[in-house]
């Protein structure tokens, strides 16, 4: 299941140990005290709690700040997941990516469809394919269901033992030791055979991936690719501790097996290829850009000159960029918000309006220019734009974070409240969204339809914390 990783301890590790403590005595509570129905013949853990597992786990990474939010960078990777998904029928689970605040080389799989890619993956992929390859292939572990597949096969086990090996399983996509410590101090049966059984698994997910990637238009040579990649860090001092090549060595027979199965691309028309300015500006968000990499790119020196105050400098190629190719959605955003700084007010919203033009609705776009208006106290037509996502975009947080800023600007009290307990609600800050449904229900004067929605919302919350 576990890409690669390094296993160097670092502070994402120790968050997540203590996250999956938390997560293990939560779910062996629910399992012990439900039945639910079974997902599969031999199955112990059903589709609602493999989404309850997935769904915690990733508002804990959120609440915790190791996901990357921009709304740029979010939906170029969930674009990518969609396209990749977009050959599987009878989908059972709501997928959703991510990306993961961590400079080690590794990606994972979670319960329920949640898939999150480290930056330092992204950095040693060359090419769109390559990445979408490893997406690919942690669909394919989730469709094929090896995290919850995997304790069956030692034969009866306890809730405890479950939960022990799903956790050592995600455990294992940063500290590996750990990881292994609770899936084979959890399983009653030899440690060889399920080393053996995983090292099956990930031949598995290789083919239903390249299958994926062929299908959704990728060149499935990007998977053969990476492998190599990926070896070939295993002789960079850097790299050398990358646990995927010491318990899931990629030979030259899983290479082979890859390349044997690529086909020629079908021909469906130019596919729009972002992938080295998504990279770039990736890059500059989280600091991970190398010399090399700015000297190489006018889009990362523009974006580098505008985050060190060199405003002027970063216009002369943000703009020769964005007249160049005035529908790129990342020059476009990245040459307003230089205007922005340069208090060219009018001329940035014209950039973001045209934009929007041409992606009616998009998230990243309206975000920024909202920024804008707000930044400029034009809240009303702020909230016209954030009222749009809002309808497209109901379970983002970002949305509601946005509202609430806008509604306090208005001086609009009562739907600040109310928006804010939303955004704690989605990103898993269930206390605090119930504190302010507590205080909005306490106003006086409150309007019976909006009292009756927030008892829901508040009842909908205490609910998920009781056992089913």
């Amino acid at each position: 299941m576990i890409l690669c990783t390094s296993s160097k301890k670092t502070p994402f590790v120790r968050c997540l140990s203590r996250l999956f403590l938390g997560i293990i005595f939560f779910s062996t509570t629910i399992l012990a005290e439900s039945r639910l129905p079974l997902l599969g013949e031999n199955s112990a853990i059903s589709l609602e709690q493999e989404r309850q597992l997935g769904r915690q786990f990733y508002q804990h990474l959120l609440a915790r700040g190791m996901i990357e939010t921009t709304p740029l960078l979010d939906r170029y990777i969930n674009e990518l997941g969609n396209r990749l998904l977009s050959s599987v029928e009878n989908r059972s689970r709501d997928y959703r990516f991510f990306i993961v605040k961590d400079l080690n080389v590794n990606a994972f799989a979670a319960p329920g469809g949640y898939i999150g890619i480290n930056v330092g993956l992204i950095q040693q992929a060359r090419t769109q394919h390559q990445l979408a390859s490893v997406m690919a292939h942690e669909i394919a572990h989730i469709i094929l269901r090896h995290s919850l597949d995997l304790y069956e096969k030692s034969g009866d086990v306890s809730n405890l033992t479950v939960l022990a090996i799903l956790a050592g399983i995600l455990l294992g996509a940063s500290n590996p030791e750990l990881g292994n410590a609770l899936v084979f101090g959890g399983v009653a049966g030899g440690q060889q055979a399920m080393v053996s059984f995983t090292r099956e698994n990930e031949y598995e997910a290789d083919r239903l991936g390249i299958a994926l990637l062929q299908n959704a238009g990728f060149d499935s040579r990007g998977m053969a690719e990476f492998f190599k990649i990926l070896d070939r860090n295993s002789g960079n001092s850097e790299f050398q501790n990358i646990e995927y090549l010491r318990t899931h060595p990629i030979n030259q027979n899983r290479v082979s097996e890859a390349e044997s199965r690529v086909k020629p691309i079908e021909d469906r028309g130019e596919l729009a290829d972002y992938f080295s300015v998504f990279k770039d500006y990736l890059s500059d968000q989280t600091g991970s850009g190398s010399e090399a990499q700015i000297l190489n790119s006018d889009y990362l020196k523009g974006l580098t000159q505008k985050r060190n105050g060199q405003y002027g400098e970063a216009d002369k190629l943000l703009s020769s960029l964005y007249w160049q190719n005035s529908e790129n959605i990342w020059y476009g955003t990245s040459y307003a918000e230089n205007l922005q700084n340069l208090n060219r007010w009018d001329e940035a919203e014209k950039v973001y309006r045209k934009l929007l033009s041409i992606y009616p609705d998009d998230l990243a776009i309206s975000v920024q220019l909202i920024e804008l208006l707000k930044s400029t106290k034009r809240y009303k037509p702020a909230l016209e734009v954030a009222r749009e996502i809002e309808s497209r975009y109901p379970d983002l947080p970002v949305v509601y974070a946005q509202l609430t800023a806008i509604y306090l600007g208005l001086e609009l009290n009562l739907q600040s409240m109310v928006t804010e307990a939303e955004y704690h609600r989605l990103t898993g800050n269930n206390n605090r969204a119930v504190k302010l449904y507590d205080e909005i229900l306490a106003l006086k004067d409150l309007d019976i339809t909006i009292a009756s929605k927030i008892r829901e919302k508040r009842v909908e919350i205490i609910n998920s914390k009781k056992p089913k």
